[in-house]
């Protein structure tokens, strides 16, 4: 046996390592001490820490067995995917905010990932420089290891561990079916302040794989969201119309793209339209609309990712800012000149030629985090954007970016002015804006459903107008003034179609 000591002490530090460190400070010196009481999912931290040791165990008294093995490696494997999946909750919030105790600012539920990374490296190392042949004779006959003295004393420090855990769950959270609270308070043995709950009624009472996160793909051009049902008829419209917008003139948008119209805007100073498309692309034409002077593909995957494109407008200088429906954004100009197409090749399949990257990035947000967007306007120091519902959450969040740096500036959902009221028990999160435009200092926010377009007043966040539109036009994709009159495109019939409202 002799032989085998190596392995079998340094599996026995390895006990005592977990036991005696993360989880006997977890208990007795954050818990006894510092009153600090483990949630529902690092009790499951703690207990995977347990496991692991047990496998050590296993291994100190039977040999070296795959079995064994296994067994570490995938509770190791669950621990990291545990750790990550707790500091998700948190992730994203600022510097010392979170939950549990930070040790180097950094939160326990992180460091239980550490020690499971930790594990998996030493074992790692164990199996590649100790001694794994294994005394056939003994375990052939007794089918088990004689103990050493410090194979005993890992088996009692995990005794005793594992036991003032078990005492510590006990008191906080109870025995079976009760659960740790998700917000627990300061541990204490006075059962006067202790209160035991159960998780376990609400575990499958909306089972998802995804979970908040389980948004669909949004309505798009040439794809209908399945999750929604569209209905043009205005007087099902959830707030009061105050004025009707009357069709002047349509005409189809015979342009060669690479797909439908998801965004167009007319700039007055070069007098021509920049259209964005679907599938990531961008044109610039004639104020007619029926010739192409420059366009570029888009290549959505060079980081970071972007969706499908939303909406586009023309910058203070001249710069082309275009947003996808996640809430990343390129900026790019028209700059034939100075256009490399070496440079250009991981921003653009094709206008290389002719284009400049000059910025492609994501930003931020927090109420409209799990919602995609559908349309973009700038105004001022700010982008605006906002929210359409999702087969989760029905919102409607205004988002206001700042041009300056690109973080998120503010959220809101609008007010109503006192001449809009609201009828049919529907609410804001019942329109889908698809557009947005911009006139006199106001928004104008296009919504496919129930073919009404809402006044927004950026400076006190109201909605002081609401305009009905012809109920023939059944994928409005994209607003903008022209020469006075509103301008809508819709995706029927497979075609562009260019409507002239006043």
């Amino acid at each position: 046996m002799k032989k085998n000591i190596n392995l079998y002490v340094l599996m026995s530090f390895a006990v005592l390592g977990v036991m005696a460190g993360p989880v006997a400070v977890a208990n007795m010196i954050f818990g006894y001490i510092l009153g600090d009481a483990p949630c529902t999912s690092c009790w499951a931290l703690r207990i995977n820490m347990i496991v692991v040791a047990a496998g050590a165990l296993f291994i100190i008294r039977y040999g070296l067995k795959m079995k064994y093995l296994a067994l570490i490696i995938m509770v190791s494997a669950f621990g990291i995917w545990n750790a990550f999946w707790h500091l998700g909750w948190y992730a994203q919030m600022d510097i010392g905010q979170g939950q549990a105790l930070p040790i180097f600012n950094i939160h326990t539920q992180i460091w239980a990932g550490i020690v499971f990374w930790a594990v998996l490296i030493v074992l790692g190392l164990i199996l590649a420089f100790a001694n794994l042949k294994t005394d056939q004779e003994v375990l052939a006959k007794l089918n088990y290891r004689n103990l050493t003295k410090i194979n005993k004393f890992a088996f009692v420090t995990f005794m005793v561990v594992t036991a003032s855990n078990a005492l510590q769950a006990f008191v906080a959270a109870g025995p079976p079916p009760f659960t740790a609270p998700d917000s627990p308070a300061r541990f204490t043995f006075n059962p006067k302040y202790n209160s035991w709950d159960s998780l376990l009624p609400n575990a499958f009472s909306a089972p998802t794989w995804r979970g908040p996160f389980g948004v669909d793909t949004p309505d798009l051009p040439a794809k209908k969201a399945e999750y929604m049902e569209f209905d043009h008829n205005i007087n099902n419209s959830p707030l009061h119309i105050t004025n009707k917008l009357n069709l002047v003139s349509e005409k189809n948008i015979n342009l060669d793209l690479d797909s439908p119209i998801s965004g167009i805007r007319f700039d007055k100073k070069t007098n021509q339209f920049a259209i964005a498309t679907q599938d990531w692309g961008m044109y610039l034409t004639n104020k007619d609309l029926n010739n192409t002077n420059a366009h570029l593909i888009l290549d959505s995957f060079y980081f970071p990712f972007m969706t499908n494109f939303a909406d586009i407008d023309f910058m203070d200088n001249q710069s082309i800012k275009i947003m996808g429906t996640n809430k990343t954004y390129a900026i790019v100009k028209y700059d034939p000149i100075n256009a490399d197409e070496v440079n250009g090749f991981a921003h653009f399949k094709e206008g290389a030629d002719k284009f400049v990257a000059i910025e492609k990035n994501s930003f931020r947000t927090v109420r409209a985090n799990t919602n995609y967007v559908n349309s973009f306007v700038s105004l001022g120091k700010y982008s605006y954007t906002i929210s359409v519902p999702s087969n989760l959450k029905k919102n409607f969040v205004v988002i206001k970016q700042s041009n300056i740096d690109g973080v998120l500036s503010g959220e809101y959902t609008p007010t109503l002015a006192s001449n809009i009221e609201t009828r049919n028990n529907k609410g804001l999160g019942d329109y889908y804006i698809t557009g947005l435009a911009k006139r006199n200092g106001m928004l104008y926010a296009l919504s496919k459903n129930y073919n009404t377009i809402l006044q927004i007043n950026p400076k006190t966040e109201e909605i002081v107008k609401t305009y009905s539109y012809p109920s023939k036009i059944t994928n409005a994709r994209a607003i903008d003034f022209v020469d006075g009159d509103i301008n809508i495109v819709s995706y029927q019939d497979g075609k562009n179609k260019l409507y002239v409202l006043k």
